[in-house]
């Protein structure tokens, strides 16, 4: 089983939901246990024990455990995106167990056989048995992502479109360093230990923190033709014109990167123009389009491929860019500016903590002085001050007491740090 390859549509694998890592291998094990001919879902039978076995499971209690698993399984959500609908529906229609024989019948939900089942293109393979390895949930989602992009070498997301793709809840790993640390982290670790992909990645700011991710991605080992990654975007000529093309297709929204109306606009404007060009009209649709952000009135309706359309005629993304450069200078100005006058600042406390602690010092041991030992300090301190400073203690003008005990505290610094 272990062996076996998995096949999602593509459309499957950037769906929203939030799985287990023990639910997500039942399914993972469920599409590998698929068969090429099917033309509809049928009962999938496994025995408890292997099944129990495959998934890593401990518990003494297998058939107990495992139950309570496919119940909770059958009310998790799977949201679809596609060019025409957004989809709402379950993973499983049924888990059956059959008592005396150790044996569970699994199935799928129909709604879902079109991104299983006959599976022409925009689909992605994978063994199986690197998923299983896999302990946490988001390192597996992780991985089908980038899997899905194993050909192109990258993969550039929106921290918000992959916290959506994971089912990340709003307040769970709110701080970026957090979900840097706890998914990004994690799954580079078990990727590169587990599977047969690495990556690193490229931390994009956008405003004051990072806004955008770009997982580079690097194949370990050389599968045999049977294990091949179906092209996410096909019919697209090798040269640097494709990675061009297929790295701006990764700056679209997700819901946008397979219409076909949008790629085609892409494909005749970067004939035309170059890739800096394009790409920051689409940054500029993205940020502007109302069917991308709403903003102030969410019911008004937009088109993202004519408002596309017009800022690459118009070439509207070169002042955007141009303005938000401006503005992060500006703010990368404001931010070196409050750096520095929190430095100075810090330093002057510094300074003014040491000053006291010095001042404290030289009090302790004139303090341990005997009176005559005390006086010869005072005219010590005397005989060093300036001319000017000297004549106004002598007159015993305001602030030249200050003058002398400053002296008499260096001078008692001096015999601390000699004796």
């Amino acid at each position: 089983m272990k062996n076996r390859i998995v096949r999602k549509s593509n459309f499957l694998i950037e769906a929203s939901y939030k799985l287990t890592a023990i639910e997500h291998k039942i399914i993972l094990t469920l599409v590998a246990s698929l068969n090429a001919e099917d033309k509809e879902f049928n009962k999938y039978s496994f025995r408890v024990k292997n099944l129990v076995s495959l998934l890593g499971l401990s518990n003494p209690n297998e058939y107990k455990h495992l139950n309570k698993i496919t119940e909770n399984l059958l009310k998790k959500v799977l949201v679809l995106k596609t060019e025409e609908e957004t989809l709402q529906t379950h993973w499983l229609s049924s888990a059956k167990y059959i008592k005396g024989e150790g044996v569970v019948e699994l199935k799928f939900d129909s709604e879902i056989k079109p991104f299983l089942l006959e599976l022409k293109k925009r689909f992605t393979n994978y063994p199986l048995r690197y998923a299983l390895q896999l302990r946490s949930q988001f390192s597996i989602r992780i991985y089908e992502l980038l899997k899905q992009y194993e050909k192109l070498g990258n993969r550039l997301f929106t921290i918000s479109e992959l916290r959506g793709i994971l089912g990340i809840d709003k307040n769970q790993y709110r701080q970026y360093t957090d979900f840097r640390k706890r998914i990004v982290l994690v799954a580079q670790k078990e990727l590169a230990e587990k599977t047969d992909i690495t990556f690193t990645f490229e931390e994009i700011k956008i405003g004051h923190g990072v806004g955008q991710i770009r997982f580079l991605i690097k194949s370990k080992i050389q599968e045999t033709a049977q294990i091949t990654q179906t092209e996410v975007i096909s019919n697209i000529p090798s040269s640097k014109e494709n990675s061009d093309f297929e790295n701006l297709i990764s700056l679209l929204p997700l819901e946008y990167r397979n219409k076909e109306s949008v790629t085609k606009l892409l494909k005749t404007w970067l004939k035309s123009k170059d890739f800096d060009y394009v790409a920051r009209n689409i940054e500029y649709a993205n940020d502007g389009s109302n069917a991308v952000n709403p903003g102030a009135n969410p019911a008004k309706k937009s088109n993202y491929r004519n408002y596309l359309a017009k800022a690459l005629t118009g070439d509207y993304g070169l002042p955007h860019k141009e303005d938000k450069e401006i503005k992060k200078k500006a703010e990368e100005d404001a931010r070196r500016k409050a750096k520095e006058a929190a430095a100075a600042q810090n330093q002057h406390l510094e300074q003014v903590q040491s000053e006291k602690e010095n001042h404290d010092r030289a009090q302790i041991y004139q303090k341990n002085l005997p009176p005559e030992a005390l006086e010869h300090l005072k005219e010590e301190a005397f005989s060093r001050l300036t001319s000017e400073n000297q004549a106004l203690v002598k007159r015993k003008a305001i602030g030249s007491d200050m003058l002398l005990k400053i002296m008499m505290d260096k001078i008692s610094l001096e015999r601390m740090s000699i004796s």
